[in-house]
């Protein structure tokens, strides 16, 4: 019966331990991120930073309504496949509707980053010639200005 206690506390000390591991990577990760979108919009106009904010909030506006329209879609499908006789043709319909709004809203956060480049000089974190995701933003010069403007939201 000890034993059986020991492994229990241990199991949930190793657990406790993980998660605070990871919380402290998580904050670590966002504390960057706002000094590099500081750092990013010290190299701006005060007209252009206001400019770049009102774009980025517009993007985040625009892609939260996007992804309320896919989640909406992936319901229908999820609706389509719990039925006791599956209509195959509807959920390949359905699905490929989904895949387009996803490839739709892909290639607007490319336009989007693209303008940004344009507009300012600054790159924000797109598909480089190696296939990763850049780690940051460079200014017209080339110089780094770190990764704040990455995204796994698309909270652009």
């Amino acid at each position: 019966m000890k034993k059986k206690i020991i492994v229990g506390l241990l199991i949930v000390s190793a657990l406790s331990f993980a998660a605070v591991k990871n919380n402290q990577i998580n904050m670590n990760n966002n504390g960057q991120r706002g000094i590099n979108y500081t750092q990013m919009m010290n190299e701006l106009s005060v007209s252009q930073q206001n400019e770049l904010t009102n774009m980025m909030q517009d993007r985040r506006e625009a892609n939260y309504k996007k992804g309320l329209d896919i989640r909406s879609k992936q319901l229908e499908l999820e609706k389509l496949l719990s039925k006791d006789k599956v209509n195959w043709q509807s959920v390949e319909r359905v699905n490929n509707q989904i895949s387009d709004m996803k490839a739709k809203q892909r290639l607007d956060d490319m336009k989007f980053r693209k303008n940004v480049e344009d507009k300012f000089g600054i790159t924000m974190g797109y598909k480089g010639m190696n296939g990763h995701m850049g780690d940051g933003m460079m200014n017209e010069s080339g110089r780094h200005m770190g990764g704040g403007m990455m995204n796994g939201s698309r909270g652009y």
